[in-house]
């Protein structure tokens, strides 16, 4: 097949006329084509433009397909190539075609099934819609892809669909573009297809009407549900009870989670199918979000989104409150289920709104108690009651029975590195999560802040017969999952059924506290044996001497390296003299271990393989810790 040509085919006559090929033409500037398509947006919108210059591309198409079926071309791929070649020479764009694949489906009527992929560089409709409107989002080479559809059609004799895949006005360096005959298009294409029939505007202005209508009873449903959604908030009922009228109403099974996808209310989901469906669900953000997301904010949805998976397709969208996503509205839809998107996402949007308010107003409770309950904490603390009644008065009142036994709990934190806008929010966030934690676990207690820490007053009968150190490591581990940046340490008081005497508990957790190590970060108040009662006695001078002495040099002139030494002596005796493991949380390696050791036995003029003598020691050790408040704590 020669290559055409404009040079070759194009014939002026002297009449006012020009001719290509034998057809009659005009030369028309590709401005004035962006000018009428400029004014076809804004007069008839984007959508009717589309089919129309669809449909006009495919006649232009069609016909060019008319006059090459009566060339003497031999085969049918070179009639189906001949086309892109008048494309080119017509001054639509330069047409590579990278794949042809076609059949004969029946030869008698010459149809024939194709697929067929290739480029468009420098389209004409591409120049003059960035000229007209810049880099946009969506595909604009309409008429180029209806007059591929109308000339393969023609050629091919069933129906064959142009699609853009990427366009050069949304910033791509060429239009790519696929084409397939309709027993080779799915679904995909039924949306496309639409636009090829031209529906007169009566019938446009009918179906409009009908879309108003249905528009009008969509938004009358909305309304009434979301007045009858805040109706139940102004009677302070529950999530269940917003989950219970939106099923009614509509028939639609959902949900309502937290942030990490944890039920909070559910409706029209039977309850055996639950974990399963969120298992999946869950299984599914984490496989297609891990991989792109920077950060875990861009893997939470923050917009409604159509999720289809295997068991069921689920619409959900985020709860926003404070400007922070707290959790999630979902419409739960059984395989094959129809679902009407527009309508659905307006209603699950005004269910997550109403679902934020009653959280709104639940946070504003919570915070109100939070605070009584630490003012009040305070008080005790301070020893601002003189009557033990009234502090059991004021107990019964907010659902505590201070009369029981109960445990002081202190809870120093440490974070790895310092962030002082980290460590602002982290003060409160830490007392929502501790109260959120034992709340879960229907435990009532008391908290408040202290300085670098928080303090607790537990009921002794929800840890009853239970390990005191796996309780309170159980709840170190809650927060470090939280906040990973932080390291926390615990000290746990004696039990007792005196709340006049609270103060004494709490200086037993801060004592305890004082001797918690990395390696050893809840400590017991009873695990200290006679070291606490001794020193809560009043012979503090005495028992500092005893220390002092027995330590001798390594406390004379106190300055960094010493402080060092003392860290490792106390780390090493706190191991039971194990040196790798000694090594580890200091560290060091081990023969610069041993040299530190051998530096202390010299000061000492002791064998720290003495048993007795590494046991007196370490009581040494721990009594000037908790006298003088050293900390020999070895941090990262």
């Amino acid at each position: 097949m020669d290559k055409l040509t404009l040079t070759n085919n194009l014939h002026e006559k002297g009449n006012g006329s020009i001719f290509i090929q034998d057809d009659r033409s005009l030369l028309i500037s590709i401005a004035a084509f962006g000018a009428l398509r400029k004014e076809l947006i804004e007069n008839i919108g984007n959508d009717r433009m589309k089919g129309f210059l669809l449909r006009y591309g495919w006649k232009l198409g069609e016909k060019d397909a008319e006059k090459v079926l009566k060339m003497n071309l031999n085969t049918v791929k070179e009639r189906i190539l001949y086309g892109p070649e008048l494309h080119k020479m017509q001054g639509n764009a330069a047409v590579v075609v990278t794949k042809l694949e076609v059949k004969a489906v029946c030869e008698v009527s010459a149809k024939y099934s194709i697929s067929m992929e290739g480029i468009w560089r420098n389209s004409y409709e591409a120049v003059q819609h960035i000229a007209q409107f810049g880099i946009v989002k969506d595909q604009n080479c309409y008429t180029l892809a209806g007059y591929g559809s109308g000339f393969l059609s023609k050629i091919c004799n069933q129906t064959v669909i142009f699609k853009e895949l990427t366009c050069e006005v949304q910033g791509y360096s060429e239009c790519r573009w696929i084409a397939k005959s309709l027993d080779q298009w799915g679904e995909e294409i039924k949306e496309e297809l639409d636009f090829y029939k031209d529906t007169p505007i009566v019938q446009e202005l009918e179906k409009t009407y009908e879309q108003l209508i249905e528009e009008r009873e969509n938004l009358k449903t909305s309304i009434l549900i979301h007045e009858k959604l805040t109706q139940e908030i102004l009677l302070g009922n529950n999530l269940e009870s917003i989950a219970n009228i939106v099923y009614a109403e509509t028939g639609i099974p959902g949900m309502i989670t937290d942030k990490h996808h944890q039920v909070l209310a559910y409706k029209g989901i039977p309850e055996v199918d639950l974990d399963e469906l969120n298992r999946e669900f869950k299984n599914y953000l984490l496989k297609t979000r891990r991989d792109f997301a920077i950060d875990k904010k861009e893997r939470l949805i923050q917009n409604t989104e159509l999720v289809k998976l295997d068991q069921h397709s689920r619409l959900v969208t985020p709860i926003i409150l404070q400007d922070k996503m707290i959790g999630y509205c979902s419409f739960v839809y059984p395989e094959n289920k129809k679902i009407e998107l527009k309508i659905h996402k307006m209603l699950l949007e005004r269910v997550a709104t109403i679902s934020s308010l009653f959280l709104l107003n639940e946070k504003t409770k919570f915070g109100a108690d939070q605070r009584l309950r630490e003012h009040f904490f305070e008080d005790i603390l301070r020893g601002e009651y003189l009557d033990e009644n009234e502090i059991l008065r004021k107990g019964n009142l907010i659902h505590l029975d201070l009369s029981e036994a109960f445990r002081i709990i202190a809870v120093r934190y440490q974070f790895k590195e310092k962030n002082l806008k980290n460590e602002l929010a982290f003060h409160g966030n830490v007392l929502e999560l501790t109260y959120k934690y034992f709340t879960e676990k229907n435990i009532g207690i008391l908290i408040t802040h202290k300085a670098n820490g928080i303090v607790l007053l537990i009921p002794e009968k929800f840890i009853m017969g239970k390990d005191k150190r796996v309780c309170a490591e159980g709840f170190l581990q809650f927060l470090s999952k939280n906040f990973s940046e932080v390291r926390f340490f615990s000290g746990i008081s004696k039990a007792s059924a005196q709340i006049g005497k609270v103060k004494d508990s709490y200086h037993e957790a801060l004592t305890a506290l004082r001797m918690t190590t990395i390696s050893n970060s809840v400590v017991t108040f009873e695990s200290l044996g006679i070291i606490g009662p001794l020193i809560n006695q009043n012979n503090e001078k005495e028992v500092k001497q005893i220390a002092e002495h027995a330590l001798g040099p390594l406390l004379k002139d106190l300055d960094e390296k010493k402080i060092d030494l003392l860290k490792t002596l106390y780390t090493f005796l706190s191991n039971g003299g194990n040196l790798e493991q000694t090594a580890l949380n200091i560290g060091l390696s081990l023969s610069g271990l041993r040299y530190r050791i051998s530096k202390i036995e010299e000061m000492l003029d002791k064998d720290l393989r003495n048993p007795i003598y590494m046991h007196q020691l370490l009581l040494a050790l721990q009594i000037i810790i908790l006298i003088d408040g050293i900390d020999l704590q070895v941090s990262d």
